[in-house]
This record gives C-alpha cells, structure tokens and sequence, in this order.
C-alpha cells in the first residue's frame, strides 16, 4: 500500500467489516486511506472487539499463494509482477 498499489474498497454493513479485514489493518499501518462499499451481512457476521484481537505477524500464506496473489496484484494495478514481488518482499 505504501508503494502505491492499488486495493479494493473494505466492504462494510453497519459499521461491521465483511470483507477487507486484513487491507484494514494494512491501511491503519502505513496510514493509507481505503474506500469502502456497502455491503450485506450473513448469519456469520458477529461484531468483534478489536482490542481483543491479537496480532499475528506469522505469513500464514505458502509460496505458491503468495506468487499467485503477487500476480493478481500486478494485473490489478497493471505492474510487472517482478516489480510487485521486489517491494512486498522485504
């Protein structure tokens, strides 16, 4: 995000996140504003404290998702897909 790349919109339903939970926290990180679209709830959706949560800095992710997402990022925003694996690498 602090390199300019481009995200969907945090899709929101009374004040709930429904999709975009980890591109909100990215955005409060680097301080990157994101927009954000109304959507609907499902009977999964629960409101969750966020000072309770806690923060996990393990990369969840296997290489081959990570490469495969970096490719969607870098059609997404028109990039080489270098370019994107270069600055989410560090």
């Amino acid at each position: 995000m602090s390199h300019g790349i481009r995200f969907d919109e945090i899709k929101v339903c009374d004040n709930l996140i429904i999709d975009g939970h980890h591109r909100c926290l990215s955005a409060l990180i680097t301080s990157v504003e994101l927009g954000q679209v109304l959507s609907s709830s499902t009977s999964a959706t629960k409101a969750i404290i966020w000072d309770l949560v806690e923060f996990d800095e393990e990369d969840w992710d296997t290489p081959a998702k990570i490469a495969h997402l970096n490719e969607l990022d870098a059609r997404y925003n028109d990039l080489e897909v270098e370019f994107v694996k270069q600055i989410t690498s560090g």
